[in-house]
């Protein structure tokens, strides 16, 4: 069963011409979904049966509140424009693991295939300015896991989130993105052809009515419904304040799973990642196959073996290269090689994409 058109108009009245919070929103669907109906026919008639369920300020709120909103009319509109599908709680189409998160969204709108909240979930969330290491992390993991059936679930942001999302494009798999502003919404700008990709081939959604635009305090909101929807949650890089490390205390309270690529010792940006390894036994992970197996999936493909699997000259030097950039001579020293062995190395690793030649003959890791 899914709700009438009725019922989905009185949901986005209340949360645009009476401006209410997914919390009280929560509260008034409480009540039967034929007093929900008439409350934006006649606010001031539904007075007490709205404060029954919500409490008199609410009340105060919603019979002062226009039934003929501008907010209102305009979400309808972009709504029709935009073939933007509306799932509130209660619906078929709504996935059951958002109903056991603390303050589950109310209402989702979504573009794209809503069928993808249902399938199994898995969030790859990280910091917005990466190390070129922490986005390949991020890009190799997603793509496995795509390849194995896994939805990938993240923000759209710049970095880590939009490796992900690409990465399960290309490797023909399916992503969602949650959205912080109305699923109308591009942002950041720069993520529009990345946006429009999700649309045609996998799903958008946002708890937030269309019209909704970027405001600091709904990033953190829609991460408990970025990890909600997933049954675990992938960190390949995060700094010591960003707002990954929020979507995971949101798994850590919800019962999921946290898997965290290790980031170099002394890396500004891993910070907030290596704090989570220290403080989370059995979080490490170093490769798509720690997950799969984790999760109970065996049957990757064969190309997707292990992205760690390195041979002990190369251990060597990628363990060097992740405090910082070494130099050909420092590398040579630390190996024992020759030149030409050591030249041969590094040019095969520079291939496989593990390292970058930097300036003045040093290496570096992306």
């Amino acid at each position: 069963m899914n709700s009438s058109d009725a019922f989905i108009k009185a949901v986005i009245w209340l949360q645009t011409a009476a401006g209410l919070g997914s919390g009280t929103l929560n509260r008034i669907l409480t009540l039967s979904r034929s007093a929900v109906e008439r409350i934006p026919s006649d606010p001031a008639g539904s007075y007490a049966v709205v404060k029954s369920a919500a409490g008199e300020r609410t009340a105060q709120k919603v019979s002062a509140a226009p039934t003929d909103d501008d907010t209102y009319r305009r979400a309808l509109n972009i709504i029709a424009v935009k073939d933007i599908k509306v799932v509130c709680r209660g619906d078929a189409d709504y996935p059951e693991a958002l109903e056991h998160i603390d303050n589950p969204p109310p209402v989702l709108y979504t573009i794209g295939d809503k069928s993808l909240m249902k399938s199994r979930c898995i969030a790859v969330v990280g910091s917005r300015s990466p190390t070129r290491q922490g986005e390949k992390a991020a890009h190799s993991f997603s793509e496995v896991l795509a390849k194995c059936s896994l939805t990938i679930v993240s923000g759209l942001a710049r970095g880590i989130d939009a490796a992900a999302h690409r990465a399960a494009l290309e490797a023909g798999g399916k992503t969602i993105a949650v959205l912080a502003t109305g699923v109308d919404r591009v942002y950041p700008a720069e993520n529009r052809a990345l946006y429009e990709e999700v649309a045609a081939k996998g799903l958008l959604v946002s708890e937030y009515p269309p019209g909704t635009d970027a405001k600091a305090y709904r990033f953190p909101e829609r991460n408990r419904i970025v990890s909600g929807i997933s049954e675990a949650v992938l960190i390949p890089e995060a700094r010591e304040k960003s707002g990954a490390l929020i979507t995971a205390d949101c798994a850590i309270k919800q019962g999921k799973e946290l898997f965290v690529v290790p980031s170099a010792v002394y890396s500004e940006h891993g910070r907030g990642s290596n704090r989570l390894l220290k403080e989370l036994q059995g979080a490490m992970v170093l490769s798509p196959d720690d997950i799969l197996e984790s999760l109970g999936l065996y049957s990757a493909p064969a190309e997707a073996a292990s992205v760690m699997e390195l041979d002990v000259d190369e251990e060597k030097i990628m363990i060097r290269l992740g405090l910082g950039n070494a130099h050909f001579e420092e590398l040579l020293a630390l190996t024992g090689l020759k030149v030409s062995e050591l030249n041969a190395l590094l040019t095969g690793m520079e291939i496989k994409g593990l390292i970058y030649k930097a300036e003045n003959n040093c290496y570096g890791v992306y």
